[in-house]
């Protein structure tokens, strides 16, 4: 109840409130208990200038489908030669993510997602950043130490 209420105040959620800190102990402590919402790769992408409604819903089915069948496979973007994991602290700044990724590419695409940690979503993932809030006006890239070059 407090954290709406602080939400509806500041316009920042829990996650943002903490990472704005800095305190890396504080948002690494809160990221080990709070599911972020992580992003399915699209299967498929359409062409913007050759997108109609009935191509759009088949594209929605299709993904639907693929989301109930098929494993999860995060959506890992590279960026600047760094390979980043999308996470997000709200549905509000996925649709952000969704708009400029979605312009950036020329394409536009349906996307799902899981709630998952941190930690969980990129147990078995080979990426540099996860990046909370991508493309959101105020976002945090954290580093991942990866162990599979102990293995």
């Amino acid at each position: 109840m407090l954290s709406r209420l602080l939400t509806a105040l500041t316009g920042k959620d829990d996650l943002e409130r903490i990472a704005a800190t800095s305190d890396l102990r504080a948002l690494n402590a809160r990221l080990a208990t709070r599911p972020v919402l992580v992003p399915r790769r699209p299967g498929r992408f359409l062409d913007v200038a050759a997108v109609t409604e009935e191509s759009m819903l088949e594209l929605m089915r299709s993904e639907a489908q693929a989301t109930a069948n098929d494993p999860f496979e995060p959506w890992v973007i590279e960026l600047d030669g760094v390979r980043r994991l999308p996470v997000f602290s709200s549905p509000r700044h996925m649709e952000t993510f969704v708009q400029k990724i979605s312009g950036r590419l020329d394409q536009v695409f349906a996307l799902g997602h899981v709630e998952l940690l941190v930690a969980d979503a990129t147990r078995d993932l080979d990426v540099d950043l996860v990046h909370l809030n991508l493309f959101s006006p105020q976002s945090w890239e954290i580093g991942v130490r990866n162990n599979r070059a102990a293995e």
